[in-house]
């Protein structure tokens, strides 16, 4: 029985692909013509679009990972305007079956169990109330390592146990040199020791200690708060330096150039789909600054939608203060960026049809699992070299500058804080300037850019 040629191989395939593979078939990998032609000739039986094939046509195209490879590297080379977006799926189950590599790591330190026995008696006593309050799961979940924290210190005797001034104060004093989690001067800084601190606050509040007592706490509290004001710059110099950069315009540009490196990559590419991603991420995040633990659980036809008509809505319970906030309708130019994440590379027509696909996935994992709530953070630092929190204050400053007479009250909203008092630093920087744009009318100088 003789060979099949790399024409009768690719009977089945595109006349553009055909013709270019023939013309270079004297660069082909082996197989190369038998793969890609059984490609088409799966996705021609299952009667799908040969621009787009689907998952299962790779799938049943390739029986191993090595002709699986010389399917996607022929495409590339020979097939550009064939969307390989389908074969991610298929590539990673490749990747699953590999046989595990074993490295030689020490074993993760197991979490331990925060026991509410080993705190003091008057604590624990305080405890059942603090638990009944009506506050975020996330939130107490905090408080409650803050206040474990704490009552190690009075265990060492760094403290006593008794609530009030003296023992914040002395709290204060122990905590920055003793906290396993250090910054880079091997101390903690002023605003992250009023933290924990906090916990000890909202602990003797809910369990309804001694008003004596609340007060001596919320004085340390604050006054290690004014403290963080006026000395710990860390986050106004970064804001400074992308200020300097071209604050969201730089943003913008940052966003462009992943936009290009996106559409620049093969469609089956990890590269091309963290491109995309990032781009999506800062965009939106331009358009509505929020906080990592929300945007890291957005969901596609839950609190990020796309209309029949194209446009892009954004609305979610926020985690931190269980209120609702929304975008309303994002930017169209913020819209395009994430249809050219949900098509991953396929042809504009087919964003109707991927959409209905992805609904119900997380917005940036495409799976039911969110990402952890500071990998969001992680990636805008690793594009505007700041983590997102800062995108936040810019957008504070350019409200403050462009729209003082309203800027506190627009803050507030825009950021999702509960109250004016939420934000306070904000709405004092915005208070006594004096210009009159507002949010909304800058879209048009920094979106397209």
């Amino acid at each position: 029985m003789s060979r099949k040629t790399v024409e009768e191989h690719l009977a089945a395939a595109p006349l553009p692909v055909r013709r270019a593979m023939i013309a270079g078939k004297d660069s082909l990998e082996p197989g190369a013509a038998a793969v890609v032609g059984r490609l088409f000739a799966i996705a021609a039986r299952r009667q799908e679009p040969l621009e787009v094939p689907s998952a299962t046509s790779f799938r049943e195209a390739a029986g191993s990972e090595p002709t699986f490879r010389t399917l996607l590297r022929t495409l590339a080379a020979f097939a550009p305007g064939i969307s390989s977006a389908s074969a991610l799926e298929v590539k990673a189950e490749w990747v699953a079956r590999r046989k595990p590599v074993y490295l030689h790591r020490h074993p993760a330190r197991p979490q331990k169990d925060i026991d509410i026995l080993t705190w003091p008696q008057s604590w624990q006593a305080l405890w059942p109330g603090l638990k009944r309050a009506k506050i975020a799961q996330s939130s107490l979940n905090r408080y409650r390592a803050s206040i474990n924290r704490c009552a190690q210190l009075v265990a060492e005797g760094k403290a006593t146990e008794e609530l009030g001034f003296l023992t914040a104060y002395n709290l204060a004093e122990a905590l920055p040199d003793t906290c396993r989690k250090k910054t880079r001067t091997g101390r903690l800084r002023p605003w992250t020791v009023a933290n924990y601190i906090e916990g000890l606050v909202v602990l003797a509040r809910y369990g309804q200690a001694d008003e004596a007592a609340i007060s001596g706490l919320r004085f340390v509290r604050d006054h290690l708060r004014q403290v963080a004001d006026a000395g710990d710059k860390l986050k106004f110099e970064r804001v400074r330096a992308l200020m300097e950069r071209g604050g969201f315009a730089y943003a913008a540009s940052e966003i462009g150039r992943l936009r290009a490196l996106g559409a620049s990559l093969p469609h089956h590419t990890a590269e091309k789909i963290r491109a995309l991603r990032a781009a999506a991420l800062c965009s939106v995040l331009i358009n509505k600054p929020s906080r990592t633990g929300d945007v890291s659980g957005w969901r596609f036809g839950h609190e990020i939608c796309r209309g029949s008509d194209g446009s892009w809505t954004l609305g979610w319970r926020q985690q931190k203060n269980g209120l609702e906030t929304d975008a309303g309708t994002l930017w169209p130019e913020v819209g395009e960026v994430l249809d050219e994440l949900v098509l991953g590379g396929r042809p504009e027509r087919f964003i109707h049809l991927r959409y209905r696909e992805v609904v119900g996935l997380n917005w940036m994992s495409f799976t039911e699992r969110p990402r952890s709530s500071h990998w969001p953070s992680e990636v805008v630092k690793a594009v505007l070299k700041v983590p997102s929190h800062d995108l936040r204050t810019l957008a504070a400053d350019y409200l403050r500058l462009h729209d003082p007479e309203t800027a506190a009250g627009v803050i507030a909203t825009h950021l999702g804080h509960a109250s004016m008092r939420a934000g306070g630093e904000y709405r004092a920087l915005a208070e006594g300037d004096a210009a009159s744009r507002s949010w909304s009318r800058m879209r048009n100088k920094i979106g397209k850019e």
